[in-house]
């Protein structure tokens, strides 16, 4: 197999995861620096490239179409087998692929937008989906899904397709995904004695093995290993607690946090979570709250026993020297739950070649690409990813298995999540674990009443 990593950019999506129909020819990649109108159908050596709109292609010339992502580096070659196969399949159309460096892809992406010049395919992540559609960005799929080119929607993995909806459409398809799991490090399990977790374990559990595994070797009073590697103020992962608690951050309407950013199952999945780093110390304080999930490094040096997170640094640590790897769903807290992180592709709704977009994307997304996606990360069709093993793989059939436990994330009942609740939500996390007597419930209170303002005012607008 090749290297199976998964390739979503994140926090965007750190990176959102092809052109003639001759074998002598590659797919065509524009590296996108900054926003100059030049027009391009080849590759271009200038620092700067924006492909003007094309106009509609005469009587038997090919139609060219522009494919945005956010991905870099080895992160396009995916991309490009992908396009070369389509292009062998469909030699009537070309395909551009514009590839956005650095971290500001949705900003181009708007500009693009605004503009009526954006690339006819667009990649983006979950959380910007109601943004996005809310501006007009896409077209809706559902004709095209039930048309002269139909997609089979029931291929995909449980809970694959939901991050592309919005308002009781289809507007985006998956591209890769990941739910959490716990990664954790054989070698201090044995070394410490401790059983390796079980699928099913629960949040008692998970503590018990932590404060197991928290070891000061050399007694000077001051951890040495510690049980597990949280992810301090990182709110999207820390949606997964509040789902375990059998909790919600919203009203299903979308208009209320308050009642539920501070509700009793919110304080518990606080509380439980400040607890193990404050109580029990069986996790290591964060080391940046300005770096992503804290910044901390203990589970890859080998020095903390557990960690949870997505996907992500999977590809890495098979290949770290500190660690023997495995890999277990979360633990139950009320319930079972879990949470996904996803990144998929739209049409854009001012693409001129709107069918030949759709014929592009159900190839992307569908059986084909996958055969490609599934060796870069875990494929979304499930035919593709029981075909290649994955789905009985002891670690990769851990992240599959995970996604029959999902809660729907906050973002998908208010376009207004990142401007109102998550800010406020940010902020009473790093004031629980910065401060040990901090009344949870009172923190909570705020976070909630904060939020709330912030989101009817939004409303009003």
């Amino acid at each position: 197999m090749k290297r199976l990593a998964l390739l979503t950019s994140i926090p965007i999506v750190a990176a959102l995861l092809l052109a003639a129909c001759g074998p002598a020819r590659s797919p065509e990649v524009v590296e996108i620096e900054k926003e100059v109108p030049i027009e391009v159908t080849r590759v271009v050596e200038v620092e700067t490239v924006v492909t003007a709109t094309p106009e509609p292609p005469a009587e038997g010339a090919k139609i060219i179409l522009r494919v945005g992502t956010g991905d870099s580096g080895e992160g396009l070659n995916p991309h490009q087998e992908i396009i070369a196969g389509f292009e062998d399949e469909n030699p009537d159309i070309l395909i551009q692929l514009e590839a956005v460096a650095g971290r500001d892809y949705y900003t181009r992406l708007l500009t693009q937008i605004a503009a009526g010049d954006a690339p006819d395919i667009m990649q983006i992540g979950d959380d910007a989906v109601p943004m996005f559609v809310d501006k007009g960005a896409f077209l809706p799929l559902d004709d095209f899904i039930a048309g002269e080119y139909p997609l089979d929607t029931t291929i995909y993995l449980p809970g694959v397709l939901e991050p592309g909806q919005w308002e009781g459409q289809q507007w985006l398809l998956a591209k890769d995904f990941t739910p959490l799991a716990v990664y954790y490090n054989k070698r201090i399990f044995d070394q410490y004695g401790v059983e390796y977790p079980q699928e099913g374990w629960t949040w008692d559990d998970l503590l018990d093995t932590a404060q197991a595994l928290t070891q000061d070797t050399d007694g000077d009073g001051k951890n040495d290993v510690w049980g597990i590697q949280l992810t301090a103020n990182w709110t999207t992962g820390f949606e997964y607690w509040i789902a375990a608690a059998g909790g919600r951050l919203i009203s299903e309407d979308g208009t209320q946090f308050a009642g539920y950013m501070d509700s009793p199952e919110a304080i518990e999945a606080v509380q439980f979570f400040s607890d193990m780093y404050n109580v029990y110390q069986v996790a290591p304080p964060p080391a940046d709250f300005a770096l992503w999930a804290g910044g901390n490094a203990e589970f890859e040096n080998g020095t903390a026993a557990m960690r949870m997170f997505g996907r992500w640094p999977q590809a890495g640590y098979r290949d770290n020297p500190n660690l023997d790897l495995g890999v277990v769903g979360v633990p139950q807290g009320q319930q079972q739950a879990n949470i996904l992180f996803w990144g998929g592709f739209g049409i854009f709704s001012g693409s001129e070649q709107p069918e030949a977009a759709w014929r592009f994307l159900r190839y992307y997304v569908g059986e084909q690409g996958a055969q490609v996606w599934k060796d870069w990360a875990i494929p979304p069709v499930a035919s593709v990813a029981d075909e290649a093993g994955l789905t009985e793989d002891p670690i990769e059939g851990v992240w599959i298995s995970e996604l029959n436990n999902l809660s729907p994330r906050a973002y998908v009942f208010t376009p207004y999540w990142g401007e109102t609740a998550d800010p406020a939500l940010r902020k009473a996390l790093e004031t629980v674990l910065i401060d040990p007597d901090a009344d949870v419930a009172a923190v909570m209170q705020t976070a909630a009443q904060e939020a709330q303002a912030a989101l009817d005012e939004k409303l009003s607008e």
